[in-house]
C-alpha cells in the first residue's frame, strides 16, 4: 500500500515519523522490531511510499496509529505542499478539527494553568492520537525555557503547544493553514501525576519552494 509522509518529528534520540495511508488511515511508521525511526532518518514530508507493514500486537489507546514497516520503496514526491493538501483534503477526506484548540482530540483535552493541554488515564481517552488542526486564529511562537512553543490567544485560557517537528520554527502559523497535532506517549511525572500524554504541535503545511520532482503516480 501507498503512504504519505506527512510528519517527522524528535522522539529521544530517534524520529516518529507519520503518514497517510492510500485509504485515508493515520498511521506512524515504526520498523519492523517497533522502534521509531533513526534521527537521520531520511524520510521527508511530501514524500510517497509503497510500503508492506504488519499490526503492532498492542497499541495502548490513544496511540492506535503505530505500524511495523518491513519494507519501503519510494514512488515520488509531490511537487508542491498545497498539493500534498489538497489531496489529503480532496481525495483521502481526512478528518480536520477547526478553530478553538478545545475542540482538538474530540474535546477531552484537559489543560494546565500555563496552557498545556494533556489527556489523562484518570478522564475520556480519545480514539486517536494524531490528527489535523485549522486553528481559527494566528499560532505565536515563543521560547520557553530554550524550547520553541506556539501559543494560541488567550480566550477561554491560556493554549499553548510545544513544537516537536523537524522544520525550522517560524515566527507565525497563520490562522487557516494546516497543522498537525500528536499526544505523546503515556507519561507520570516521577510518580507525582497519573499517567498523562502531552499535546504537541508536530508541524504546519505552508508553501515553500516548489520541489523538483513530479506527482508521477496520482492518483494513488
Amino acid at each position: 500500500m501507498d503512504v504519505i509522509i506527512v510528519a517527522k518529528t524528535h522522539m529521544s534520540n530517534a524520529a516518529c515519523v507519520g503518514g497517510v495511508l492510500a485509504n485515508g488511515r493515520l498511521v506512524r511508521l515504526l520498523n519492523e522490531y517497533g522502534y521509531n525511526q533513526d534521527s537521520d532518518s531520511d524520510l521527508e514530508v511530501g514524500e510517497v511510499y509503497t510500503i508492506t507493514f504488519n499490526e503492532r500486537d498492542y497499541n495502548r489507546p490513544p496511540h492506535v496509529e503505530d505500524i511495523l514497516v518491513t519494507s519501503m520503496s519510494y514512488k515520488f514526491t509531490f511537487s508542491s505542499i498545497q498539493r500534498m493538501v489538497d489531496y489529503l483534503q480532496e481525495k483521502l477526506n481526512v478528518t480536520i478539527w477547526r478553530g478553538s484548540p478545545d475542540n482538538l482530540f474530540d474535546g477531552k483535552l484537559q489543560w494546565t494553568n500555563n496552557g498545556s493541554g494533556y489527556i489523562s488515564e484518570n478522564g475520556e481517552v480519545p480514539n486517536c492520537s494524531v490528527g489535523f488542526w485549522i486553528p481559527d486564529r494566528n499560532l505565536t511562537k515563543r521560547i520557553f525555557y530554550e524550547k520553541v512553543r506556539y501559543n494560541y490567544p488567550n480566550v477561554n485560557g491560556w493554549r499553548s503547544f510545544p513544537y516537536v517537528g523537524f522544520n525550522e520554527p517560524i515566527d507565525t502559523i497563520p490562522s487557516g493553514t494546516l497543522v498537525r497535532v500528536s499526544l505523546a506517549r503515556w507519561w507520570d511525572r516521577n510518580g507525582e501525576t497519573e499517567d498523562r500524554c502531552s499535546l504537541q504541535l508536530s508541524g504546519w503545511y505552508l508553501e515553500t519552494a516548489e520541489n523538483e520532482s513530479e506527482d508521477e503516480g496520482l492518483p494513488f
